[in-house]
């Protein structure tokens, strides 16, 4: 092995691909340009030339193996290495020389990975090899793996596993928002009842995390609650009353005052009723009714009265039978006792429920939907009836000819109150939204942790987020499922914190959310990169903003945006370019006036339709931000 100097100095280390720096140790393919006296010449690596002082003679077009030396007199020492007998001609060739010189035993994967640091130019060490050939045999798929680890080099990321996992967790693409409802679904099904596990249901809540599943579960109590709810107009009671018969929870066919009426009659059948709940009072209040229907109490004044000493708690005075029973049925008649067996209904609602019309899975509530249809399996058929109909009546809104007027109403605000979580027509209200779910996903944990205080971290906020609470989950005695499930979901908010960062003036980020568009669970990825002005602030001037979505009907769609001295250009990639360009140029002035508002200027909106047949199927795949993380751009790999 021979060496050559390098006149380039250590204080301004030779770049590989403009960030890559050179490194002691590292192996570099090189190639001599031209030879010059006094024993110097041009070498090449990569996309970089410098001149070297010769200490063995090179031939001018050769190419020859390089390993980066200590600094010799402040230069850069290129030591030339020997070359097996190999073929050279091909990328295969050199592969197999690389590993030869890094002492690595042949095998396939060590081809692949060689081949490609090669092909990309990437510096290479004995070490970074190793790690990352072990790396690609543990992940599942070396093909996203691959670019990961340029990805490492080039963004100058810490070359560790845990870098390395999280980016991988991003790559490969598994929803975030089904990898939170499983989480959910996960701690729901095992039944961990511990601090943490409580807190991170919150958080996921928080999120709005699993609405159609939730839907499924609690949909037949929202339908109950707005028949129930004293706020509920008399079309929305209806309208609710009228769905529940189509679930099957209420007989078909069967009137309000009727279910009523044989709600009353079936009192005295009842038992095992649980003691100081909102469903005794319930029973004891339609018990009372039916004594008054047949006719052991007088007056409706009296029963009433009784009734409301029952809500309070007070209990009600015995009345004595009266004389002429038959008179006392003739007024106490189930027209007159059903309004009062409502308000009964109305008021165990309300207790049960304690102000919260959700009905976040209340057991109170679940037993009082058991006290008004006994049958329990009817119960279970008609939750599942009831999410079923909630799903396919949203989705056929406009046309279903079957659902009435006061029904929609009652359909449109159980989806408005279970999926609409931002108004997307409201620009600050997107913002504000925004920033509140980057706090609740723990990106900011870092942060606090460095600039808060010991006193001020033990009532912070920032320690009951998504990722603290992951961290201290997978720190319990939790189920293997639950910490593999766990460990994903937190990769995937590290790889948004490593794909976030500054380059010199350039700040990128990017943000993976889950949301909800009608009763479509989705992801929202935004990516953004821009410039900074010189005191440090965001540049409203110049930016790039990707929006990555997938819709029900439109699926993948990507909306990419570029700000260049306040003049935006829109381009929108879909498989469906050509309808939704037709469906969009009615919007385009408005647009266009609206930007001008804000001292912006439309350049235009075009619209790319995505592949079709065996390109389509690959679907679209977001490259997170440019690989010389410069502010060339964002990469969009279809």
């Amino acid at each position: 092995m021979q060496s050559i100097t390098s006149g380039q100095p250590v204080s301004s280390p030779i770049e590989i691909q403009g960030t890559a720096s050179l490194k002691n140790g590292q192996i570099l393919f090189g190639k001599v340009n031209k030879v010059f006296p006094n024993q110097t010449a041009e070498v090449q690596i990569g996309h970089q030339k410098m001149i070297a002082a010769l200490d063995i003679p090179l031939r001018a077009g050769e190419r020859y193996w390089f390993q980066i030396q200590p600094p010799n007199e402040g230069k850069v020492v290129l030591k030339v290495l020997d070359s097996p007998n190999l073929n050279c001609s091909s990328l295969d060739g050199t592969a197999a020389q690389l590993i030869a010189h890094l002492g690595i035993t042949p095998e396939p994967g060590a081809a692949k990975l060689a081949e490609y640091l090669l092909k990309n130019r990437l510096p290479i060490t004995k070490e970074t090899f190793q790690s990352a050939l072990q790396w690609l045999k543990t992940a599942d798929d070396a093909e996203v793996g691959l670019p990961l680890i340029k990805t490492m080099f080039i963004q100058q990321l810490p070359f560790v596993k845990d870098v390395f996992d999280a980016l991988f967790s991003q790559a490969k693409g598994e929803p975030f928002h089904k990898l939170l409802s499983g989480l959910k679904q996960q701690l729901q099904d095992g039944g961990v009842e511990t601090r943490t596990a409580v807190k991170l249901m919150e958080v996921l809540d928080s999120l709005h995390v699993a609405k159609q599943s939730q839907l499924q579960q609690f949909g037949l109590q929202k339908l109950v609650t707005i028949w129930l709810d004293s706020d509920s107009t008399p079309e929305m009671k209806s309208g609710a009353f009228s769905l529940l018969k189509k679930t099957g929870f209420v007989p078909k066919g069967i009137t309000e005052s009727v279910f009523l009426e044989k709600l009353i009659d079936g009192a005295e059948a009842r038992s095992g009723i649980p003691k100081n709940s909102a469903i005794e009072k319930l029973h004891q209040g339609l018990h009372l009714l039916s004594e008054a229907k047949s006719g052991a109490i007088g007056k409706i004044d009296e029963i009433e009265i009784n009734i409301n000493r029952i809500l309070t708690g007070l209990g009600h005075k015995g009345a004595k039978r009266p004389t002429d029973i038959q008179s006392i049925q003739k007024k106490n008649s189930a027209e007159k006792l059903s309004p009062l067996a409502f308000h009964l209904l109305e008021s165990a609602f309300t207790e049960a429920t304690a102000g919260k019309k959700a009905l976040g899975g209340n057991v109170e509530v679940n037993d009082l939907l058991g006290y008004l249809n006994m049958d329990r399996e009817q119960v279970v058929e008609s939750k599942g009836n009831s999410a079923k109909l909630l799903f396919q009546s949203l989705k056929q809104l406009s046309e279903a000819q079957y659902v009435r007027n006061n029904e929609r109403l009652v359909l449109a605000q159980v989806f408005e109150a279970e999926f609409q979580t931002i108004d997307f027509t409201n620009g600050p209200s997107v913002a504000h939204q925004l920033k509140e779910w980057t706090k609740i996903l723990g990106l900011q944990l870092e942060h606090a942790l460095v600039n808060l205080t010991g006193d001020e971290m033990e009532f912070s906020k920032d320690l009951d987020t998504l990722k603290p609470l992951l961290l201290k989950l997978l720190n319990e005695q939790t189920p293997a499922a639950i910490k593999e499930i766990a460990e994903e979901i937190l990769n995937r908010i590290t790889a948004q914190q490593i794909l976030a960062q500054e380059n010199g003036p350039i700040q990128n980020l990017l943000l993976t959310l889950p949301i909800n568009l009608g009763s479509t669970q989705t992801d929202l990825t935004l990516q953004w990169s821009g410039r900074k002005t010189k005191d440090g602030k965001i540049d409203p001037d110049y930016c790039r903003i990707l929006f990555y979505l997938e819709l029900e009907r439109l699926k993948e769609i990507i909306i990419d945006l570029q700000v260049q001295n306040r003049i935006i250009k829109v381009t929108v990639i879909n498989g469906h370019g050509a309808v939704l360009e037709e469906t969009a140029n009615q919007y385009l002035e408005l647009l266009r006036e609206n930007l001008e508002k804000m001292d912006y200027r439309l350049s235009g909106v075009s619209f790319v339709n995505t592949g079709s047949g065996k390109e389509r199927g690959h679907g679209l795949k977001s490259v997170p931000f440019s690989e010389s993380g410069s502010y060339s751009g964002v990469d969009i790999r279809i």
